[in-house]
């Protein structure tokens, strides 16, 4: 009777330690969220290990960029931590070099860590470089592994762009009204 109990108090405490966010079906950007990260787990194979290793993601359903010569992007999106929404997220960023076209795609920030995600909170402005080529819904970009606790994957939408650019990024970050402020 005694390894009954320990074998349903295990199993029990194995279904609520594998929890995964879910979109409110009411919420249309929860939705599209929800969408994003089944759309990019499915396109990029490679990147089920960093959403079953992440502590946390920023999902942006829907980027936007614009680029000839000098271009930009702009997209907004939910925080998550484990498989809760803790907040919101908007991302601009400024290019500069070889670029041409338009493009839309989603894009999933993968944090290892609470330190990882903590600084992503913080908003500090980041410098990229980028290379690529997207073409109609053909195109898709990630990190082979976690640099500095962050993992990124991006899948095209739609557009046709290709590039050879430096950039810099800002990305914000708001807590959902109602969360404490973690004051560590």
């Amino acid at each position: 009777m005694r390894v009954i109990t320990i074998i349903f108090v295990l199993l029990a405490c194995m279904g609520s330690a594998s929890g995964e966010w879910q979109a409110d079906p009411a919420n249309k950007k929860q939705v599209a969220s929800a969408n994003a990260i089944e759309q990019i787990k499915e396109r990029i194979p490679r990147s089920q290990p960093f959403f079953e290793d992440a502590y946390g993601m920023a999902v942006y359903p829907s980027v936007t960029r614009l680029g000839f010569g000098f271009g930009g992007a702009v997209g907004k999106g939910f925080v998550i931590e484990g498989d809760t929404i803790i907040g919101t997220t908007r991302f601009w960023q400024f290019t500069s070099g070889i670029q041409a076209g338009v493009r839309n795609f989603s894009m999933v920030i993968l944090f290892k860590d609470k330190t990882a995600l903590d600084y992503f909170k913080e908003s500090k402005m980041q410098f990229l470089g980028q290379a690529g080529l997207a073409a109609f819904t053909k195109g898709v970009a990630g990190t082979p592994a976690f640099n500095d606790g962050v993992a990124i994957f991006t899948v095209t939408r739609l557009g046709l762009m290709g590039e050879f650019t430096v950039s810099g990024a800002k990305f914000t970050y708001r807590p959902m009204p109602g969360l404490e402020q973690d004051t560590e």
